[in-house]
């Protein structure tokens, strides 16, 4: 057998990787670091979105009124990215805290954005922009 045979290569990696953990273990809470990253990426996402609102000189205001569909940027991959990174953010929460539970207020804030807002923004830019919005919906899923 050849030592770069993979299943070879992986258990020489996993004996290796058990012997760290033995000898020298730097314990890291995951939760933490990727509870971190997301909400990092989550308030990167807001801030990038509402830029993007800005350089398209149209409205970040939930009840306001756009100028133009913006489809560039963050929107060319979700048609909610500020409500995407508002729900990165209560995600990011639970994983903090370490509560099951806590993961209950996510799926709430959907239930009502998903409900509210989102409709009421969606039936709106349907109304302004009526070919463009059929183009772009077809294209963009409303959250990923």
């Amino acid at each position: 057998m050849k030592l770069n045979f993979p299943p070879v290569i992986l258990l020489l990696c996993l004996l290796l990787q058990f012997l760290l953990i033995g000898v020298a273990p730097i314990a890291i809470d995951l939760s933490v670091l990727i509870g971190l990253l997301m909400i990092s990426f989550s308030i990167f996402l807001i801030i990038y979105s509402f830029i993007e609102l800005k350089n398209h000189e149209t409205t970040y205001i939930p009840d306001g009124e756009p100028e133009q569909l913006v489809t560039s940027g963050p929107f060319a991959y979700s048609r909610n990215p500020i409500y995407l990174g508002m729900l990165g953010v209560l995600i990011s929460v639970g994983l903090f805290s370490q509560s099951l539970s806590s993961f209950l207020i996510p799926i709430l804030f959907i239930f009502i954005i998903e409900n509210t807002w989102i409709k009421h923004e969606e039936n709106k830019l349907k109304t302004l922009f009526e070919k463009e919005w059929k183009d772009y919906a077809s294209k963009t899923r409303k959250w990923l």
